[in-house]
């Protein structure tokens, strides 16, 4: 037997944690191209000048992780791509890949498929978040001079330098 009311609330779910991920990815946009200047590497100018170019109010979730991708250092590409993806799945084709018909099977799907969204979406929010805790350790001697609304994000810091530093074991063992 099928809970269509479980599985919708699980497609909400997936379309909320979607919402929260291209929040947080603008407003790191946004803060980075407040830097306006290159530091630590991590705005160069092709990102500036592509982001200036851009009409954020009306970029898509594709066109903002692009802007993001090519702060080179600091950014997770593989994982922006395959989220880009799934996000893609869930905006045009959720409904033709696991709803068409109303079998367990499917309904499963759509439930598993909603489950792994929601995961990466969780992990992308950490990770953006983290960025931006990391671009405010600039402006205090420590940590623990973080702003308290900052603060809440210290747990997402760790998980982002976690991140950068399997994605530079990646790149030198490859």
């Amino acid at each position: 037997m099928i809970n269509e009311n479980f599985v919708y609330a699980r497609i909400g779910m997936a379309l909320i944690s979607a919402q929260r991920v291209e929040y947080i990815a603008n407003q790191l946009v946004d803060i980075l191209r407040e830097f306006d200047v290159d530091i630590f590497g991590i705005t160069g100018q092709e990102f500036l000048t592509t982001s200036k170019k851009a009409n954020l109010a009306r970029a898509t979730l594709g066109t903002v992780f692009n802007l993001l991708k090519l702060n080179h250092k600091l950014i997770i590409k593989e994982e922006l791509d395959d989220y880009v993806g799934k996000r893609n799945i869930l905006a045009h084709n959720f409904w033709k890949n696991h709803l068409h018909t109303k079998s367990v099977e499917q309904a499963q799907s759509a439930v598993d498929f909603c489950q792994d969204f929601g995961i990466h979406s969780q992990k992308l929010e950490s990770f953006f978040k983290g960025f931006v805790f990391f671009l405010a350790l600039r402006y205090v001697k420590d940590r623990t001079q973080i702003d308290n609304e900052l603060k809440k994000w210290e747990g997402d810091f760790d998980y982002f330098m976690e991140r950068l530093q399997e994605k530079r074991l990646q790149e030198s063992a490859g």
